[in-house]
């Protein structure tokens, strides 16, 4: 799946077929929201007959959920490529979390009807709402973990630290600032979002966090 001009698009070539239903359910939630998001349409979106759908999943709660888990892994994996073997420094490796975070590939209003629909569905779908307390302990957890290696390679007592408890913090963070991003860029621009989040994590872990 690929985004131009802020339209998702789905290679309906994809031999994969529970992933050319991904890439379709996230495109029509990217075009149409949840209301507009239909078998038939992700079908459409997909170039197959609607009752192929049901062939791979259960039903369009069911495909959502997978594509809520993989829109959200792909993010993980895209940062963990950005950073790659070679980025040895851990406050190095935060900072690229962070840009990697206001990104404009991954903000704009067709990602926020995206994600809504996935947050709104958390409400009454359990299967959903399970799928996002695994995503949101992977992002605590991935958060947590490079606090850890930042303060051992700085040598910071963590004594009367709690890292669980910072990591949920500056990633609760992340969130809001994203989320007034997507919904008035003209005010939350990236480089205002940077400047806040290295401020919030520098002064709650005592690392040097802000770029030189």
């Amino acid at each position: 799946m690929k985004k131009n001009n802020n339209i998702f698009d789905v290679n309906k070539q994809n031999s994969d077929k529970k992933q050319l239903f991904i890439d379709a359910a996230i495109c029509s939630l990217g075009n149409h929201g949840y209301k507009g998001t239909t078998v038939r349409q992700i079908a459409k979106y997909a170039g197959v007959a609607p009752g192929l759908l049901t062939h791979y999943f259960k039903g369009k709660e069911v495909l959502i959920a997978e594509s809520y888990k993989y829109l959200a892994k792909q993010f993980l994996d895209d940062f963990q490529t950005k950073i790659g073997e070679h980025e040895t420094d851990p406050v190095k490796t935060l900072q690229l979390f962070f840009q990697n975070f206001f990104e404009p590939d991954n903000m704009g209003a067709d990602y926020l009807r995206v994600w809504l629909a996935f947050w709104t569905l958390t409400l009454t779908e359990p299967h959903l709402r399970n799928t996002h307390k695994e995503i949101h302990n992977q992002y605590i957890s991935s958060i947590e973990n490079m606090l850890l290696d930042a303060f051992t390679a700085n040598n910071i007592d963590i004594t009367d630290k709690d890292p669980r408890s910072l990591a949920i913090g500056i990633h609760a963070l992340l969130d809001g600032l994203w989320l007034e991003c997507c919904l008035d860029p003209d005010a939350f621009s990236q480089s205002i979002n940077l400047e806040i989040i290295y401020n919030f994590a520098q002064s709650t872990t005592g690392l040097n966090i802000k770029p030189t």
